[in-house]
């Protein structure tokens, strides 16, 4: 099971607030800082940020953290899928696939590219992290600037389309991960995340943004 990384401020929010290389256009310049920070850890995140390979690769330029969608049906991806005559299994298969996509990059930029997760979400997301409400990216980017350092492990992922008449025709998927994150300076947790993701068209292709995010520990699954 691959580990992940970075993660979430032991206590209270004190309130300051791959598998495709081709996903980034310029975090390149940042490995060999990343290599020389995490020593053998960032070596594996070498080979692993290498060696990955997408079948999206051709899409045209972007920066990894737009989760560009597996080519949804026409009609899913012009409106509501629910609404018309999609073949429902195909559009699950392909909502999951992005989900999966989604799930790599967001935990490798939490884990490597902190500063960047933000671009991961929409500007009015918002985020619940073990009960504090965090709402828009500069909340968020404060956030995320005071979590120390840890090591996400995913064990579990598991996603939906959720319904048009929730979304106002919004093509959106709910994402639910768990696993275990062991925070710099504090014991192991289990935890527990789900997102709701929403699908953005841009000229160049149709992207999955962040709108809702929920993390709890599960601390009566917790080990020191």
């Amino acid at each position: 099971m691959r580990r992940f990384g970075r993660g979430w401020y032991q206590g209270g929010y004190r309130g300051r607030s791959d598998r495709n290389r081709d996903y980034y256009r310029d975090w390149d310049r940042d490995r060999d800082h990343d290599r020389d920070r995490d020593h053998g850890r960032g070596r594996d995140h070498v080979r692993y940020y290498e060696a990955s390979q997408s079948s999206y690769s051709s899409r045209g330029s972007r920066t990894r953290e737009e989760v560009v969608t597996p080519p949804l049906p026409p009609q899913a991806a012009s409106g509501s899928p629910m609404a018309m005559p999609v073949d429902f299994k195909t559009y699950v298969d392909q909502a999951c696939k992005a989900a999966e996509e989604f799930v790599n990059i967001y935990y490798e930029t939490m884990d490597k590219r902190r500063r960047a997760l933000t671009r991961l979400y929409l500007d009015k997301a918002t985020l619940i992290w073990n009960g504090n409400v965090v709402s828009g990216l500069e909340a968020l980017t404060n956030f995320f600037e005071v979590l120390p350092s840890s090591e996400f492990q995913v064990n579990m992922l598991d996603c939906q389309p959720v319904h048009e008449q929730a979304t106002q025709a919004q093509t959106t998927v709910l994402v639910v991960t768990s696993g275990t994150v062991k925070f710099d300076g504090n014991r192991q947790h289990f935890f527990n995340q789900n997102f709701l993701l929403t699908a953005q068209t841009t000229p160049n292709n149709t992207v999955w943004k962040i709108a809702s995010d929920c993390f709890r520990f599960q601390d009566w699954a917790s080990t020191s």
